[in-house]
Parts: structure tokens; C-alpha cells; sequence
């Protein structure tokens, strides 16, 4: 048993060894608790070495997965070599993901102050949200400052992650994006990290907004909300910030004006450009009247397509009216 025993826990063979059979029981018994005790002492280390970053091993443990089932589906080798790439670059976004629940289970005053800090760099691009974030840095009263951060707690707990891989195409209307990572190209502009694009996302008439559709140049990742959760939102705290709802209503009146001005501008010059090219029989001029008519009177149809989308329009500015 003492030969069994120090030959197992790898004691070793020592010059000095028991002379009789209590000191073997003794070492024999000294070896088994040893023994154990530094096998519980190396378990609990590499456990604790194993644990040191879960993020690492769930990352590790998914690119196997994906390795697997590559191989499994027989994916082309250019497409295997996009997928990985892309869950590569996504790595820090699950992260950001997972540690939503580390801010939502702080107390709302360190709340608003961690969610101001991460949002700082956007929030100065949005026009109307302009000067609640100089409030937020003491220029205004204390009371604004915090019923700011509650409405950006709100706003950024409504927010969606959004990835997408390079070369793809996205966007959808009536939402407000915000980069976080990457290069995009939004109706032939430069989009880099902390971009803003989509302000015009407050208003209904779908043919006032700028286009929607995004091009990725690089691995992306942004975050959006829609209008309807963002007008809750503004409905939520119009009782504890007024002025908030204010400024929404005023933007939302005075881009309508802007994109309806341009609209009607660029429906006036089509109509100039098509009647400079309307073919005309040999010999033939039209009348004076006629074309007095043509350039002076719009048509009904016209008219009531103007009259349809101003009535669009001051429904959706009647839904932020005080």
C-alpha cells in the first residue's frame, strides 16, 4: 500500500524511507492527503484560468461551431473565408451585447451618467437634441440635466444593434441609424464612425424623407430606432420635459417645409424640362393660350396631390402638438 500510494501521488522515491509498519501507516497516510490536497489546488487553478475570459471561450466554442458546419454544408471556400471574417470582426459587438445587462442593473441617476458617456459622440449630430446635451454638461439647470438622461436612458435602451457584412446592402425608413463601427456610403456621402443619418425619421410622408438604402464598404455595425418607439418615447416624458416635445414638434415642422419646398422646386423643373422636349408636328406651333396654360395653371391632379401631401404632413406634426 505505502509502495502503491507514493508511486501514484508521484511522491517519489526518497533515501529515507519508514522503518516499520507504523511509520508506514503515517507516511501512507501523509501521501493520500497530499496528494489530494494538491490536486484540489490544481484544479482550482486551472479553473480559475479557464474562467478568466468566458467571452474568449464562447468565441472560441462559436468558431468551431461555424468550422463544423462549414464543412458539414460544404460552403464554397470564398464564402467560408467571408464568414469568418465576419465573425471575427463581430466579436467586440457580442460582447457590447452582453454587457446591456450591466447597465440595466444600475441605479437610474449612474444609469443616465454610463449612457451619456457612451452616446456623446452622436447625440451632439442630432440637431433638435443640440442643446439638451449642453444642458447635460452643466450649461443649463440641474433639472434639465436629468430629465435629459432619463430620455437617453429610454432612447438607448429602445435602440437595436445592427451588423452587416461588407458589400451588403440595408436601410428601411422611418429610422434613425447611428455608426458605430465601419464605412458606409448613404446617398453619395461618406459615412464614418459617430455618423448620423436618418434625422428626417419623425416625419410620415414617406416621399419627403431622403433615401433609406445604405451601401457597407467594410464590416459594419450600427444601432437604430424606428419612429413610432421614438415618438412613445417623446410622448413618455412631455409631462417632466416639455421643451423636449417642443423642439421635436418644431424640427418636425420645419424639415416638412424644407423637403415639400424642394419637392414642389424639383416637380416644377421636370415639368419645364419635359415641355421644352415635347415633339411638335412640322409646320405646326401650339397656340399662345395653350401655352400660357401650360406653364401659368397646374393640373387638378397636381394640385390635389399637393394638397394631399400637406394634409399628410400636418397630420403628422398634429401628433406632436402639445
Amino acid at each position: 500500500l505505502y509502495f502503491t500510494s507514493y508511486t501514484i501521488t508521484s511522491v517519489g522515491y526518497g533515501d529515507i524511507g519508514p522503518a516499520n509498519i507504523v511509520e508506514t501507516l503515517v507516511a501512507t497516510v501523509m501521501i493520500v492527503i497530499s496528494g489530494i490536497s494538491w490536486a484540489i489546488v490544481l484544479g482550482q487553478v486551472c479553473g480559475i484560468v479557464a474562467n478568466l475570459d468566458a467571452g474568449e471561450k464562447n468565441f472560441r466554442q462559436t468558431m468551431d461551431e461555424l468550422n463544423y458546419m462549414m464543412k458539414d454544408r460544404v460552403i464554397p471556400p470564398a464564402l467560408r473565408q467571408r464568414l469568418r471574417g465576419f465573425f471575427l470582426s463581430n466579436k467586440v459587438a457580442r460582447r457590447r451585447a452582453q454587457q446591456q445587462h450591466i447597465i440595466s442593473s444600475m441605479s437610474p441617476g449612474l444609469q443616465g451618467e454610463v449612457v451619456l458617456a457612451m452616446n456623446q459622440k452622436w447625440l451632439g449630430h442630432v440637431r433638435f437634441l443640440q442643446e439638451f446635451v449642453a444642458n447635460s454638461h452643466g450649461l443649463g439647470s440641474l433639472d434639465a440635466s436629468r430629465v435629459f438622461s432619463a430620455f437617453v436612458v429610454d432612447v438607448s435602451h429602445h435602440m437595436e444593434l445592427k451588423v452587416h457584412a461588407q458589400s451588403e446592402y440595408f436601410g428601411k425608413a422611418h429610422q434613425l441609424y447611428i455608426l458605430i463601427r465601419g464605412l458606409v456610403t448613404h446617398n453619395g456621402h461618406l459615412r464614418r464612425s459617430g455618423s448620423v443619418w436618418g434625422e428626417d425619421f419623425v416625419l410620415s410622408d414617406a416621399s419627403l424623407l431622403e433615401p433609406a438604402e445604405c451601401f457597407a464598404l467594410t464590416y459594419i455595425e450600427t444601432t437604430a430606432i424606428d419612429r413610432e418607439s421614438f415618438l412613445r418615447i417623446v410622448e413618455t416624458h412631455k409631462d417632466t420635459c416639455p421643451e423636449l416635445k417642443r423642439r421635436v414638434r418644431r424640427f418636425c415642422i420645419w424639415l416638412a417645409f424644407q423637403r415639400a419646398l424642394l419637392r414642389e422646386a424639383k416637380r416644377r423643373r421636370q415639368k419645364v424640362h419635359a415641355q421644352k422636349h415635347v415633339p411638335t408636328v412640322k409646320g405646326v406651333k401650339p397656340s399662345s393660350s395653350a401655352r400660357q396654360r401650360s406653364t401659368s395653371s397646374p393640373s387638378i391632379e397636381t394640385t390635389r396631390a399637393g394638397v394631399h401631401g400637406e394634409e399628410t404632413e400636418w397630420h403628422s406634426v398634429k401628433l406632436l402638438t402639445l
